[in-house]
């Protein structure tokens, strides 16, 4: 025992104890967590022949790689043989028009008629009855009735002939109809064949796959050119289920459901998440590199890997599959294999601690602070986000507090300490 010992024990005086610690200062910080995922373009589309001919377009700078823009024809088919199909089906439409009307007509004109022998056959049965009266007072012969029944039969063959005629109009005019909706169906079918001979980009894409060139004869189902949509790209990234625990964990629903207009008790992810998490598509370069293009969330996928373990969630950016001059990014090319960095809201004034300070009593966890007069203190916190071997507290440290990073032997609070500072936690 040295001299100074033997006088501290002699007198009873107390003996400070050495501990490094660092004070507490607020700073702002965000949870950020990564997935890998390769890009891909958000829809495709081939150009497949659904008619068959010969190609009388396709131009010859339809290479892969070439940006077509929508609307742009893409090839054209012959159309002539298809022009003629419709100029035929038209006819057929025109004549089964005509028919129906004929029908219609003969209708009127048949019902006319039956209107005047029914006049005509009342009058002769009138006649024939007037004979009849005669016939019975006597007034006349037989003879004469004979003469008028001929007529009278005639007359009615004439009206039943007329009746039955009347009665085929309504069948006649069924087929005349039927007959019309097919030439108009076969009418509708010639011209969809006949536009079908040109084929024009539904958006504006890449194109990845040339089938064809100019007169080449092209049959039904022949893909002739394929494109990717370039307005936007997609990468489904994976994310470790802890890694994604931890990033949500750092979100406050409450709060972000009423900043983002959401209805109270809506957590769902793509609805509520989507909406205060940013993402961010990161490509490394063989130089070392980094280059980083914005993006949104746009869904979660419905399973979890099973060899992983990993939890797709799909980032978006608009217009990244061309190069930008005026920030210097280049195109965001599919296939590229790439980062998905997202990041959490930000945390304004959070107290950040190293890991190894934070001690635990059951679950309850605490840390050591110097208080008044250099004495140990122990202070109980709430633990909030991990940040790498930080931790935020939620509560239990205030800003400026000294936080005790060594052990301290006895660990009695009270006990007289000498701070060493080992620099700001922060």
């Amino acid at each position: 025992m040295n001299a100074r010992t033997e006088g501290a024990a002699s007198t009873g005086a107390e003996v400070p104890v050495p501990v490094r610690v660092t004070t507490v200062m607020p700073t702002s910080v965000s949870a950020r967590i990564s997935g890998f995922g390769r890009v891909e373009a958000t829809r495709s589309w081939s150009g497949i022949a659904e008619i068959e001919g010969r190609l009388t377009r396709y131009d010859d700078e339809l290479q892969v790689g070439f940006v077509v823009r929508e609307g742009d024809t893409l090839f054209e088919i012959d159309p002539r043989d298809y022009q003629i199909a419709v100029s035929q089906a038209e006819a057929d439409v025109l004549r089964a028009e005509a028919d129906l009307e004929d029908v219609r007509v003969n209708g009127e004109n048949t019902e006319a008629s039956l209107e005047i022998e029914r006049a005509i056959l009342e009058i002769s049965r009138a006649e024939r009855d007037r004979i009849q009266g005669l016939v019975d007072q006597g007034a006349v012969a037989t003879t004469a009735l004979d003469r008028s029944s001929p007529t009278f039969l005639s007359q009615q063959s004439t009206v039943t002939s007329l009746e039955a005629t009347l009665a085929l109009v309504d069948p006649d005019t069924l087929s005349a109809e039927a007959s019309l909706a097919k030439a108009e169906a076969d009418l509708e079918s010639a011209q969809r064949d006949l536009a079908r001979t040109e084929v024009k980009a539904p958006f504006t894409g890449r194109v990845t796959e040339r089938g064809a060139s100019a007169f080449e004869y092209a049959r039904v189902g022949d893909v002739l050119v394929t494109s990717e949509d370039v307005s936007a790209s997609e990468i489904e990234a994976a994310f470790q289920p802890t890694d994604l625990a931890r990033l949500v964990g750092s979100v406050d629903v409450a709060e972000i459901v009423g900043l983002a207009g959401h209805e109270p008790g809506d957590t769902n992810f793509q609805t509520v998440f989507a909406d205060v998490l940013t993402a961010e598509v990161v490509a490394m370069f063989g130089d070392g590199t980094s280059i980083a293009w914005p993006a949104e969330l746009a869904r979660i996928t419905d399973r979890i890997d099973e060899v992983t373990g990993a939890i797709g969630i799909v980032a978006r950016g608009e217009g990244a599959a061309f190069p930008d001059p005026a920030t210097g990014r280049p195109p965001l090319v599919n296939g590229a294999f790439v980062e998905v960095v997202l990041t959490g809201p930000l945390i304004p004034d959070a107290r950040l601690i190293p890991e190894r300070a934070i001690r635990f009593e059951g679950t309850a966890a605490y840390v050591y602070g110097v208080g008044p007069d250099d004495r140990l203190v122990r202070l109980n916190v709430e633990l909030g986000q991990s940040f790498g071997n930080m931790v935020h507290i939620k509560y239990g440290i205030d800003a400026g507090t000294q936080l005790v990073l060594s052990n301290p032997v006895p660990a009695t609070v009270g006990l007289l300490l000498v701070p060493l500072e080992d620099g700001p936690s922060q």
